[in-house]
């Protein structure tokens, strides 16, 4: 708001000063209407004005934007942590089983190699 009344004081003086004449170095410069009335003036203000409106809504809606991609990337970063976690149980689990496998294959190959041994010394006899 200060911003605003400051505007608004300087619109005031430029209108003043649409109608006095201006002295500088002991010579009279009259001011130009033409080039900056109170008109002019006020219309470029309010344009800056119009266009600083416009680069604020521009900031907000892009860190309005740029907030929900960052919940959208730790939303799904919070899913593929979820998603490792449970390949990781599993492969623990999956590891575990070949282990017995191996385990009870190792065990049959033994159990075969004596009952074949067994078998062998039987037919000698």
């Amino acid at each position: 708001m200060d911003d605003y009344k400051t505007l608004e004081a300087l619109i005031d003086e430029v209108e003043v000063m649409d109608k006095k004449e201006l002295v500088k170095s002991s010579e009279i410069i009259h001011f130009d209407k033409n080039v900056a009335t109170s008109e002019f003036v006020k219309s470029s203000f309010e344009a800056v004005l119009t266009l600083h409106e416009q680069v604020v809504d521009a900031k907000e809606q892009t860190l309005t934007q740029l907030k929900d991609e960052n919940i959208f990337l730790k939303e799904s970063l919070r899913s593929i942590q979820d998603i490792y976690t449970e390949d990781r149980e599993t492969i623990e689990i999956l590891t575990k089983q070949i282990k017995s496998l191996q385990d009870e294959l190792e065990f049959t190959k033994r159990k075969y190699k004596l009952m074949w041994n067994k078998a062998v010394e039987n037919y000698k006899k």
